[in-house]
Protein backbone atom coordinates (compact mmCIF):
# COMPACT_ATOMS: atom_id res chain seq x y z
CA UNK A 1 0.00 0.00 0.00
CA UNK A 2 0.94 3.35 -0.70
CA UNK A 3 0.49 5.85 1.48
CA UNK A 4 0.56 10.09 -0.26
CA UNK A 5 2.85 12.33 0.80
CA UNK A 6 0.61 14.63 3.02
CA UNK A 7 0.08 11.51 5.16
CA UNK A 8 3.69 11.06 6.03
CA UNK A 9 4.06 11.66 9.51
CA UNK A 10 6.15 14.92 9.12
CA UNK A 11 5.38 15.43 5.97
CA UNK A 12 3.80 18.71 4.81
CA UNK A 13 1.11 18.64 1.85
CA UNK A 14 -0.20 21.03 -0.44
CA UNK A 15 -3.35 21.10 1.81
CA UNK A 16 -1.10 22.64 4.38
CA UNK A 17 0.29 25.06 2.54
CA UNK A 18 -2.93 26.59 1.38
CA UNK A 19 -3.77 27.03 5.08
CA UNK A 20 -0.91 28.85 6.43
CA UNK A 21 -0.16 25.59 8.80
CA UNK A 22 3.45 25.18 6.94
CA UNK A 23 4.22 28.37 9.32
CA UNK A 24 3.65 26.09 12.40
CA UNK A 25 6.06 23.77 11.33
CA UNK A 26 8.87 25.70 11.15
CA UNK A 27 11.94 25.51 13.80
CA UNK A 28 11.36 27.85 16.34
CA UNK A 29 14.50 26.35 18.41
CA UNK A 30 16.77 27.50 15.41
CA UNK A 31 15.09 31.08 15.17
CA UNK A 32 15.60 31.54 18.81
CA UNK A 33 19.49 30.08 18.66
CA UNK A 34 19.80 32.83 15.80
CA UNK A 35 19.00 35.72 18.27
CA UNK A 36 20.62 34.60 20.73
CA UNK A 37 23.78 34.92 18.91
CA UNK A 38 22.17 38.26 17.45
CA UNK A 39 22.25 39.10 21.19
CA UNK A 40 25.72 37.76 21.89
CA UNK A 41 27.04 39.70 19.10
CA UNK A 42 25.51 43.09 20.63
CA UNK A 43 26.90 42.56 23.57
CA UNK A 44 30.09 41.69 22.45
CA UNK A 45 30.39 44.74 20.27
CA UNK A 46 29.26 46.86 23.15
CA UNK A 47 32.24 45.49 25.58
CA UNK A 48 34.41 46.33 23.08
CA UNK A 49 33.53 49.83 22.72
CA UNK A 50 33.09 49.99 26.45
CA UNK A 51 36.88 48.89 27.03
CA UNK A 52 37.93 51.36 24.13
CA UNK A 53 36.37 54.13 25.93
CA UNK A 54 37.33 53.04 29.36
CA UNK A 55 41.26 53.13 27.96
CA UNK A 56 40.94 56.75 26.72
CA UNK A 57 39.29 57.57 29.78
CA UNK A 58 42.33 56.20 32.04
CA UNK A 59 45.21 57.98 29.67
CA UNK A 60 42.72 60.90 30.31
CA UNK A 61 42.99 60.55 33.94
CA UNK A 62 46.65 59.82 34.31
CA UNK A 63 47.47 62.71 32.08
CA UNK A 64 45.47 65.08 34.06
CA UNK A 65 46.76 63.70 36.85
CA UNK A 66 50.72 64.27 35.71
CA UNK A 67 49.58 67.75 34.69
CA UNK A 68 48.14 68.84 37.96
CA UNK A 69 51.43 67.86 40.06
CA UNK A 70 53.77 69.41 37.38
CA UNK A 71 51.46 72.66 37.61
CA UNK A 72 52.08 72.78 41.46
CA UNK A 73 55.46 72.05 41.94
CA UNK A 74 56.31 74.59 38.62
CA UNK A 75 54.03 77.06 40.29
CA UNK A 76 56.30 77.00 43.33
CA UNK A 77 59.60 76.79 41.34
CA UNK A 78 58.11 80.12 39.88
CA UNK A 79 57.85 82.09 42.54
CA UNK A 80 61.42 80.95 43.59
CA UNK A 81 62.82 82.00 40.27
CA UNK A 82 60.48 85.34 40.13
CA UNK A 83 61.16 86.80 43.29
CA UNK A 84 64.66 87.57 44.08
CA UNK A 85 63.17 88.05 48.05
CA UNK A 86 61.68 84.49 48.08
CA UNK A 87 64.50 82.89 46.77
CA UNK A 88 66.70 84.40 49.21
CA UNK A 89 64.17 84.07 51.93
CA UNK A 90 64.43 79.95 50.67
CA UNK A 91 68.00 80.08 50.34
CA UNK A 92 68.43 81.26 53.63
CA UNK A 93 66.38 78.77 55.28
CA UNK A 94 67.59 75.84 53.99
CA UNK A 95 71.12 76.89 55.15
CA UNK A 96 70.00 77.89 59.00
CA UNK A 97 66.25 78.50 59.41
CA UNK A 98 67.00 79.94 62.90
CA UNK A 99 68.79 82.81 60.83
CA UNK A 100 64.97 83.64 59.22
CA UNK A 101 62.71 85.98 61.20
CA UNK A 102 59.57 84.47 62.45
CA UNK A 103 57.45 85.87 59.37
CA UNK A 104 59.90 84.65 57.20
CA UNK A 105 60.60 81.38 58.92
CA UNK A 106 56.45 80.87 58.48
CA UNK A 107 56.88 81.62 54.71
CA UNK A 108 59.93 79.20 54.13
CA UNK A 109 57.66 76.26 56.19
CA UNK A 110 54.69 77.08 53.90
CA UNK A 111 56.84 76.73 50.97
CA UNK A 112 58.20 73.49 51.94
CA UNK A 113 54.86 72.35 52.72
CA UNK A 114 53.60 73.34 49.53
CA UNK A 115 56.43 71.29 48.19
CA UNK A 116 56.06 68.31 49.77
CA UNK A 117 52.24 68.15 49.37
CA UNK A 118 52.81 68.56 45.71
CA UNK A 119 55.18 65.46 45.89
CA UNK A 120 52.51 63.76 47.99
CA UNK A 121 49.85 64.59 45.33
CA UNK A 122 52.10 62.93 42.90
CA UNK A 123 53.21 60.02 45.14
CA UNK A 124 49.26 59.60 45.31
CA UNK A 125 48.68 59.58 41.39
CA UNK A 126 51.38 57.19 40.85
CA UNK A 127 49.64 54.30 43.13
CA UNK A 128 46.54 55.42 41.92
CA UNK A 129 45.66 56.40 38.26
CA UNK A 130 49.22 53.92 37.35
CA UNK A 131 51.44 56.77 36.61
CA UNK A 132 55.05 55.04 35.43
CA UNK A 133 57.28 54.34 39.05
CA UNK A 134 60.09 56.04 36.86
CA UNK A 135 58.26 59.77 36.84
CA UNK A 136 57.88 59.33 40.66
CA UNK A 137 61.46 57.99 41.38
CA UNK A 138 62.61 60.75 39.34
CA UNK A 139 60.98 63.00 41.85
CA UNK A 140 62.66 61.36 45.04
CA UNK A 141 65.82 63.18 44.18
CA UNK A 142 64.27 66.38 44.20
CA UNK A 143 62.34 65.37 47.92
CA UNK A 144 66.24 63.96 49.07
CA UNK A 145 67.77 67.58 47.91
CA UNK A 146 65.28 69.61 50.07
CA UNK A 147 65.11 67.90 52.87
CA UNK A 148 68.80 67.34 53.29
CA UNK A 149 69.11 70.78 53.82
CA UNK A 150 69.47 72.10 57.44
CA UNK A 151 65.61 73.61 56.82
CA UNK A 152 64.59 70.85 55.39
CA UNK A 153 65.46 68.87 58.15
CA UNK A 154 64.08 71.19 60.45
CA UNK A 155 60.94 71.45 58.43
CA UNK A 156 60.89 67.50 58.46
CA UNK A 157 61.48 67.03 61.62
CA UNK A 158 59.10 69.47 63.32
CA UNK A 159 55.98 69.00 60.66
CA UNK A 160 56.13 65.34 59.27
CA UNK A 161 53.09 64.74 61.63
CA UNK A 162 51.17 66.76 58.87
CA UNK A 163 51.30 64.56 55.67
CA UNK A 164 50.13 60.95 55.32
CA UNK A 165 51.42 58.38 57.75
CA UNK A 166 52.35 56.18 54.15
CA UNK A 167 53.68 59.43 52.79
CA UNK A 168 55.53 60.16 55.21
CA UNK A 169 57.50 56.76 55.51
CA UNK A 170 57.89 57.06 51.90
CA UNK A 171 60.14 60.25 52.66
CA UNK A 172 61.81 58.84 55.29
CA UNK A 173 62.96 55.99 53.31
CA UNK A 174 63.99 58.60 50.70
CA UNK A 175 65.89 60.09 53.27
CA UNK A 176 67.93 57.35 54.35
CA UNK A 177 69.18 56.17 51.41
Amino acid sequence: MSQRKADMPGAVGYSDFNNNNWKSNMNWDAIGAIGEIVGAVAVLVTLIYLSVQIRQNTKAVRSTAIDSSITALSAIRDRILSDKEIAEMYVLGSEDPDALDKADLTRFRMLLTNTLFAMMNLYENSKDTGISEAFWANQKANIRRVLATNGGKWFWGEYRHEFEDEFAKVVDQIIES
